[in-house]
């Protein structure tokens, strides 16, 4: 065979892997991350031989050029490309060639380089996934970053996990080999879970580094939801009963976990959150939704002039507010307990205002009254003052909705008749419909039938409000004004910024701060000048941050976060709004503002013009004037009670006011959340006997034991409080 023969077909070899390695690369390059893991894939199922096959070609001219038989030669080389596979390269059958033949020695040299290129190509469709999630979760543990643990592994920890731009994250769970597989096309950094001993590494990694950790278990089953959580109540009670309080302190500093639990086993969590020294924080997503939703859609956002009078903030005469709750499940109850611990409305009385209550007609297919959560909460209050003596407590308020059951399937041939009747009765009025019977699409198509009905019956005081667990943008129905999509749980559940630092919560956080501050500053049991220094407030942020978790009890911080979020509601009856600064609107100024909320009975600085974080702080006295701002009050201290009795709480009898001691030997004056008592469910009017009893009682002066002032903050501190948190009062927009 002469040399020329020998270079054309060594130029074919050549050729042909220069397109191979090309292709490969390509493929590499320029397909997205999905594809190039199913390209490396193919390695393992015979991808890869072509490398090999063209070396046979190569090894045979070379054999027959030293004299071998075409057969010998064949052969031989296919035994040589076989050895390439576990890189055994050989050139001692071709050195002659090879000598006489730069080109073809190159080309051969080439082929090699390429098999190593397939060797290690291959070697990472076989072990690249294993070596990836190792190294990454080896970097996420080491790393000089903040953390953020997943513990269970699913959909909504996906929109969890991609929502964290900023930590560096792992999923932990038993997964499937496909659920691997598709973590690992994601980029999704994962470890496996043996038991709970990645609790103890997590935990031991806290202790030595100075990383900030936030842990999220959301486990397939309440079992393993529990069981990770008391590992890590056992670690930290560890610590915490070690008696190094500055190991405690920062470990509280930088751990937070969040549980994600069912109502159903709340009580259980609870008593978990309690031995957690404040690092443990449960999340019922399904309060969490009803929050979102009257935080976006106040019932009184879509009502005007006709229904309120925005210069008393009450409901104008003959005018009602109905609202369909369709579907009684976990999601329609926990929005009805929400909405009725918010949407408060007062209408004129002859004694001043007095409650409107909301109709809240509920259509389920079952008898959704009886329901042992809302008669361990809502009905309590009811059930435990019906009946009794009337004069053991302080003027009782009424129940804060009035409810009407109605148990009819959607299905029903009556159900479109009887939300006709409730509909035409109100044509006055306001009325609202919640849709959660059923999936995203059964909702959705229900609202389309309803939204025809509307037309039908001529009806246009109807908003319709539908509970979907997803955003659909592709659906018309929500491209106008009186149809809405609410309980999106990507945005409002599932995001991390929302879980774990919520404008509501960072409000409801600032409030107790600054009447921190105020109490330390108006008591005089701290130097004035101390009090409004930077180390000052620095250090009673961090010890209310503390307090919020360690001291207070869930239904504390729960009471903080209702106040806030009624406030936009407030707004709206008087006609203005709230709204981000960055969105449209003209911005009223805090002058503005009060010209409209405290005409009449102006707010009243102290004496010494005293000032806390560019807030002035307001002098009460006893003299609470009829005016727009005593009716807020009086609506604040309503939505207050209805709160209270949405958790279950009763009222204290006079004698528990009076004379109850808590395990201390101090007097609760009626306060006792262990037993969900409180001494202030009653009346504004129930509010002034409060005072005069426990002024009588303890010595004290009537101020000094007042407690009407508290219902008048939220909205004399209202453009502050906005404004700290990034908010602005606008004049209100109806939605029409």
């Amino acid at each position: 065979m002469n040399i020329t023969i020998v270079n054309a077909i060594a130029g074919i070899c050549f050729a042909l892997l220069t397109i191979e390695f090309a292709y490969v690369l390509y493929k590499l390059a320029f397909s997205n991350r999905k594809r190039r893991l199913a390209f490396l894939k193919n390695f393992k199922v015979g991808r890869c031989a072509v490398v090999y096959v063209i070396a046979i070609p190569l090894y045979l001219v070379g054999h027959i050029y030293g004299g071998t038989t075409f057969l010998d030669g064949f052969f031989t080389a296919i035994h040589q490309s076989v050895n390439l596979v576990v890189l055994k390269y050989s050139t001692d059958t071709v050195a002659l060639l090879m000598g006489d033949s730069a080109f073809y020695a190159a080309t051969m040299y080439y082929c090699f380089i390429l098999v190593a290129f397939n060797a290690i190509l291959f070697i990472s469709s076989l072990a690249g996934q294993r070596i990836w999630r190792t190294l990454n979760a080896s970097y996420v543990r080491r790393c000089n970053k903040d953390k953020l643990f997943i513990f269970g592994w699913c959909e909504q920890s996906e929109q969890l996990y991609k929502s964290d731009t900023s930590r560096a994250k792992l999923i932990i769970d038993e997964l499937t080999a496909e659920e691997k597989q598709d973590l690992y096309v994601k980029k999704i950094g994962y470890v496996p879970r043996k038991a709970n001993n990645f609790v103890s590494v997590i935990f031991s990694d806290v202790v030595k580094r100075s990383n900030r950790y936030v842990i999220v278990i959301n486990e397939s089953t309440q079992e393993q939801n529990i069981a990770i959580c008391d590992a890590f109540v056992h670690e930290i009670r560890k610590y915490a009963e070690g008696g190094d309080e500055n190991l405690e302190q920062d470990i509280f500093d930088r751990l937070q976990i969040y549980v994600f639990g069912n109502p159903q086993y709340e009580a259980i969590y609870t008593d978990l959150q309690k031995r957690a020294c404040g690092c443990l924080r449960y999340v019922n997503k399904y309060q969490r939704t009803a929050i979102d939703f009257v935080k976006r859609y106040p019932f009184a956002l879509f009502m005007d002039e006709k229904q309120l009078d925005y210069s008393t903030s009450l409901v104008n005469e003959g005018v009602d507010i109905n609202a369909l709750m369709i579907g009684f499940g976990k999601a329609n109850r926990q929005i009805f307990l929400t909405s009725v611990a918010n949407n408060q409305f007062m209408q004129p009385g002859e004694d001043g205002p007095v409650i409107k209550q909301v109709n809240y007609y509920i259509f389920d297919k079952e008898n959704a009254e009886n329901n042992k959560n809302l008669n361990h909460s809502y009905y309590r209050f009811k059930t435990e003052t019906a009946g009794e003596d009337k004069d053991k407590y302080l003027p009782l308020p009424e129940m804060p909705a009035n409810e009407v059951y109605r148990k009819l399937d959607v299905n029903d041939n009556t159900f479109y008749a009887q939300i006709r009747s409730v509909l035409e009765s109100n044509k006055k009025g306001v009325n609202f419909a919640v849709i959660a019977f059923g999936s995203d699409l059964d909702n959705i198509d229900l609202a389309y039938k309803l939204k025809e009905k509307r037309s039908e019956w001529n009806i246009d005081n109807f908003i319709i409000f539908v509970k979907v667990r997803r955003a659909h943008d592709e659906i018309s129905l929500f491209n106008g004004k009186d149809c809405f999509e609410i309980g999106n749980e990507e945005g409002c559940v599932y995001d991390i910024s929302a879980l774990t630092n919520g404008w509501l919560y960072s409000m409801a956080r600032s409030r107790d701060e600054l009447y921190s501050l105020e109490y330390d500053y108006t008591s005089g049991t701290v130097d004035k000048n101390e009090i409004k220094t930077a180390e000052y407030v620095e250090k009673c942020r961090k010890a209310c941050y503390k307090n919020w978790y360690v001291k207070r009890s869930q239904l504390e911080r729960d009471s903080s976060i209702y106040c806030c979020l009624s406030l936009r509601s407030k707004l709206n009856l008087i006609g203005l709004d709230c709204v981000r600064k960055d969105a449209e609107g003209q911005a009223l100024s805090n002058k503005e503002y009060l010209d409209i909320y405290s005409k009449g009975f102006p707010l009243v600085p102290r004496k010494d013009k005293a000032e806390l974080q560019g807030k002035p702080i307001i002098a009460y006295d006893l003299n609470f004037p009829p005016s727009l701002r005593t009716n807020l009050a009086i609506n604040e201290h309503q939505r207050w009670n209805a709160y209270m009795i949405s958790k279950g709480l009763v009222p204290a009898t006079i004698d528990e006011i009076l004379n109850e001691k808590d395990e201390r030997g101090k007097f609760t004056k009626g306060k006792n959340y262990a037993l969900r008592r409180h001494g202030n469910i009653t009346t504004m009017q129930g509010l002034v006997q409060f005072r005069k009893l426990i002024a009588e009682k303890f010595g004290k002066s009537e101020e000094d034991c007042d407690v009407i002032k508290y219902d008048y903050q939220l909205m004399d501190d209202a453009w502050w409080l906005l404004d700290k948190n990034g908010y602005k009062i606008v004049k209100k927009e109806k939605i029409d």
